[in-house]
């Protein structure tokens, strides 16, 4: 494995984590909007000022997961960090698309194991209310957590998709 291959490696693995972690930041701007009161006057700029918010945050992830999952080479030959470097090979004879698949299970596992625990509690705190769904403003965290338990699940059992959408988007943007 060369050093290149090691920098695209580890960029990789970060964008893919990075973009999973932060799929809980949009579903918590959405529920913000929900706690305005009746004043319309201050609720027009504050809705304004999350949905500027949510539309920044997203567009900051569209970037990195620019930069990290579909081109890193561009950011490893920006920031030089394959220069300087007098071993030009490190001692690992494995895959790019192999140490991807391993990622990606392992972060879906960690995905899926944080989100199971939390899901069980809503369910438990849902249920114990005895709440009409419309009622409880806590049953969106039950299909946040239901949709992100699932997610987490998929990347576990489809990773093998996931590194071919990866490794087919960086190609296009090689060419």
């Amino acid at each position: 494995m060369t050093i290149k291959t090691f920098w695209t490696l580890f960029f990789k693995i970060l964008g893919i984590w990075l973009i999973l972690s932060g799929l809980a930041v949009t579903p918590q701007f959405v529920s913000s909007v929900a706690f305005f009161g009746d004043n319309h006057q201050e609720n027009l700029w504050a809705v304004i000022y999350i949905i500027a918010l949510l539309l920044l945050t997203v567009g900051l992830y569209l970037v990195v997961m620019k930069l990290l999952v579909f081109n890193p080479t561009w950011l490893i030959d920006k920031l030089k960090l394959d220069k300087g470097i007098e071993e030009e090979t490190l001692g690992l004879n494995l895959k790019l698309t192999t140490v991807l698949t391993i990622a990606t299970i392992v972060i879906g596992g960690l995905i899926f194991v944080d989100a199971l625990p939390m899901l069980c509690q809503q369910i438990f705190t849902f249920i114990q209310q005895k709440s009409v769904f419309r009622e409880d403003p806590q049953f969106a965290w039950v299909i946040f957590y239901s949709v992100k338990a699932l997610i987490g699940y998929l990347l576990m059992t489809n990773s093998r998709l996931v590194i071919n959408f990866i490794n087919k988007k960086t190609e296009n943007t090689d060419n």
